[in-house]
């Protein structure tokens, strides 16, 4: 079945188009005139595309970073490249715009995509387009570029093929989470995929005989392919291709590739975005929305996001329901942090919080959807021991396993005060056309409370979270480890909390961070002696608190304590 849609579309390419063996599509970011801070072109409209050969804003040997101009080097006709570092995107644009540029690519300085740009103090300054392209990208075209060989496109390539069909990340119908949970997918009725696409003709020729194809296979060996004919697509329109249903009778765990293609009757005159990939895992025990290692099963969070604005914390969230959800526990989450350069997350703390959502409503567009119902069942701690924990994946256990109830809606996040900390995210999927199919929420973001967004920072960007299931009534070594935690009392507290210290002995030191991070008050304690110790906070003025004790093995404990008097 074929949906036509006739609205306008474009997208933004860079292309190299010499030398031939650098020819081809470069991932890219752009800065947008929309986000009101800066004053470049609208890359959406073709008009506004540029070409011209690539030069870098320094002779080789430079910094090539344009953060101290006017520069030297003429960059009249040229699209300037300059290297991320030490000054704002927006300076760097500005530096070679001066120097005669009519475009910038800004060559990322550390791993992974490109990242969004803000345009700092002088992006309102900046006229001509501004991209960022990887590391890796940069290093590719690096000798060329300095040989002066390399020549790009930048700007939306609407019209610029005969014959170019295409679709984005957005565009693909994938499963409804990328690791989904067997023992909730026993069969075709409980676990299947539904597969389609938006199909754009970015061509300025009427397309016919074209085909959509999907091909699922676990471990190489094929499960599912289906395919549809596309017919009569005109230039600069668009057209919803259904395809079947994917299901199996009995379902194996692993990592199922699943890849869209996109063919025409006359060569591509862009097949860069003709093949797009829709995988997704079924695992044991793993929930996540997020992408993970094919080979490892970890997080994959190439990006890290925190809202621009915040005054009393936010919340990244996972939505949850499955009619059978009573037949598993939740028994903790992953999660993973970074932080700008140079800024230190020891310290530093994160909350994982479950909640029962209990609003009751069928699907998004529902008018009684919302969050006006959320009952907190769980919250844990984590205090960050060292900056080496940037960048790795780490669990948490719930104080308890969560006993799950069939079809309850249930949100699992983590919740934050700290302005250093920047949330793992996975940037290299969009949920847009599988939400607008499903309706149903996945990815929620909370800030400072009362301020609620269905789709979080949007549904191409995705919190590398999960969360860990078990069958329902097992104990595992987590929860084991975790009956070890302190339950301070009484929480409130006046003027004296009580810690029970159970199997811990020897020496022992008690850190009291408010909830901004800083250090309050430390006592040293020895635990030799008795099973409860008592911590005057009479000094301490009303509000929470956040305790890190510290023991004589190096293991710690963190917990959270009201004051109030």
């Amino acid at each position: 079945m074929t949906l036509t849609g006739a609205f306008a579309f474009a997208q933004v390419i860079f292309q190299v188009q010499s030398p031939a063996p650098l020819m081809g599509n470069y991932a890219l970011t752009w800065a947008d005139p929309g986000g009101n801070d800066w004053a470049t072109p609208d890359l959406n409209v073709p008009a506004n595309a540029v070409t011209g050969v690539l030069k870098f804003v320094d002779a080789p040997g430079g910094d090539t970073i344009a953060c101290a101009p006017p520069l030297s080097t003429s960059l009249t006709g040229n699209i300037a490249v300059v290297y991320r570092g030490s000054c704002e995107f927006g300076a760097k644009a500005l530096a070679a715009q001066n120097a005669g540029a009519i475009a910038v690519i800004i060559i990322n300085n550390i791993a992974g995509p490109p990242v969004e740009m803000g345009g700092g103090v002088s992006g309102l300054s900046v006229t001509i387009p501004v991209i960022m392209i990887s590391n890796v990208d940069g290093a590719l075209l690096r000798n060329d570029i300095i040989a002066g060989n390399v020549t790009g496109f930048i700007g939306s390539k609407v019209g610029l093929f005969a014959d170019d069909l295409g679709s984005t990340r957005a565009d693909v119908l994938m499963a409804r989470r990328f690791s989904n949970l067997l023992p909730l997918s026993q069969n075709a009725t409980e676990f299947n995929v539904a597969t389609g696409a938006w199909v754009r003709n970015y061509g300025n020729q009427t397309q016919n005989n074209a085909e959509l194809k999907v091909e699922i296979s676990l471990g190489g060996v094929p499960l599912f392919a289906d395919s549809a004919a596309i017919n009569g697509l005109a230039p600069n329109d668009s057209v919803y291709v259904s395809l079947a249903t994917f299901s199996q009778a009995v379902y194996t765990a692993g990592y199922y590739t699943m890849t869209y293609t996109i063919s025409t009757a006359n060569p591509d005159g862009d097949p860069n975005d003709n093949v797009l990939s829709a995988d997704f895992m079924l695992d044991n025990n793993i929930y996540s929305y997020g992408r993970r290692d094919e080979n490892n099963g970890q997080l994959l969070s190439p990006a890290g996001y925190r809202p621009g604005t915040f005054t009393s914390g936010y919340e990244n969230c996972l939505a949850f329901s499955d009619p059978n959800a009573s037949r598993l526990q939740a028994n903790g989450m992953t999660f993973s942090v970074t932080a700008s350069t140079g800024d230190d997350i020891s310290n530093e703390f994160i909350e994982t919080v479950a909640y029962e959502w209990n609003d009751v409503f069928t699907d998004v567009n529902d008018p009684n959807f919302g969050f006006a119902n959320l009952v907190e069942v769980d919250n844990v701690f984590h205090v960050f021991q060292s900056n080496n924990e940037q960048d790795s994946n780490i669990y948490i256990p719930f104080n308890s396993p969560i006993t799950l109830v069939d079809n309850q809606r249930y949100l699992f996040c983590f919740r934050t005060q700290s302005t250093v900390l920047f949330l793992g995210f996975d940037n290299q999927l969009d949920y847009t056309t599988t939400q607008n199919t499903y309706l149903q929420p996945s990815i929620p973001l909370f800030v400072d409370g009362s301020n609620a967004y269905l789709n979080g920072f949007g549904l191409e960007n995705v919190p590398a979270l999960s969360v860990t299931f078990a069958p329902a009534g097992s104990v595992g070594v987590d929860e084991i480890e975790n009956n070890n935690n302190i339950t301070p009392y009484p929480n409130p507290a006046n003027n004296i909390i009580n810690i029970p210290v159970g199997k811990f002995d020897g020496l022992a030191q008690v850190d009291i961070y408010d909830v901004a991070g800083k250090l309050v008050a430390t006592e040293n304690v020895n635990l030799s002696s008795t099973n409860v110790i008592s911590v005057d906070v009479a000094n301490i003025e009303n509000g929470t608190y956040i305790f890190k004790m510290t023991f004589a093995d190096e293991s710690t404990k963190a917990f959270n304590v009201l004051i109030s008097r």
